[in-house]
């Protein structure tokens, strides 16, 4: 087994520390970030109630509001930690990879982070709103909605990472084709299929009973997956 060039072999002791260091060094601002965020989470849990849930804020015990506001802060501090967990975990195996996958790594990481961002946002500002809305006004006339807070943000959390990662797809495709698992004229002819599979994967995604956020959902997929395909052929 050859080794990557410019890499010398360390005792494990030395490894193990170097990787407690790094992670300490992304723990300390993750703990730092999250008691910041937790004294004005109650601020963002208003903007983010009001700006979603079309109805009042009910808790339903003592610790539902602490718990609900620890989690938005450790949410918020998860914005800086990821990133940075990233770059020390590259910082600590970039020394055995070779130059040509470091510079794959470079090139698909922030384009990863940037689509999982464009997804977030896309799943909190369009369809959250959506998916509230009209299945508070489809029970409206059986029964008066009081919306668990906890149970809100937990649903909000999950359906904003959920579209992050939906919208991992284009990678996944680069990756498929990149390590010759697929090919890039593969698709060709089976559209109706995997648009059909790209239609079941928002229903499932997306549990709105109205079925407009699982359209509005299915067409950002077909437009994902045309772009991946477009894009597999610079990388």
């Amino acid at each position: 087994m050859t080794n990557v060039p410019g890499d010398t072999e360390l005792p494990i002791e030395e490894h193990v520390l170097e990787l407690r260091t790094r992670m300490m060094t992304v723990a300390i601002p993750v703990i730092i970030i999250t008691s910041i965020a937790f004294v004005y989470s109650g601020e963002l849990l208003k903007i983010i109630w009001d700006r979603t849930i079309p109805g009042p804020m009910t808790i339903y015990s003592p610790m539902e509001l602490i718990i609900t506001r620890m989690v938005l802060s450790l949410m918020c501090a998860l914005f800086v930690g990821i990133p940075l967990f990233v770059y020390e975990g590259f910082m600590f195996m970039g020394k055995g990879l070779y130059p040509n996958e470091k510079k794959f790594f470079i090139k698909i990481v922030p384009f990863s982070f940037i689509m999982f961002l464009a997804g977030a946002l896309l799943g909190f500002f369009v369809f959250v709103p959506i998916l509230f809305k009209y299945t508070m006004l489809y029970s409206s006339d059986v029964a008066i909605s009081q919306i668990s807070v906890i149970k809100a943000i937990n649903t909000i959390i999950t359906m904003v990472i959920g579209f992050g990662l939906v919208f991992q797809l284009p990678l996944i495709l680069i990756f498929a084709i990149k390590m010759g698992l697929l090919k890039k004229g593969y698709f060709k002819g089976k559209r109706k299929f995997i648009y059909g599979a790209l239609l079941a994967i928002a229903i499932f995604v997306s549990p709105d009973p109205t079925s407009i956020s699982e359209v509005l959902l299915a067409i950002v997929l077909v437009v994902l997956f045309e772009f991946s395909l477009l894009i597999a052929k610079y990388f």
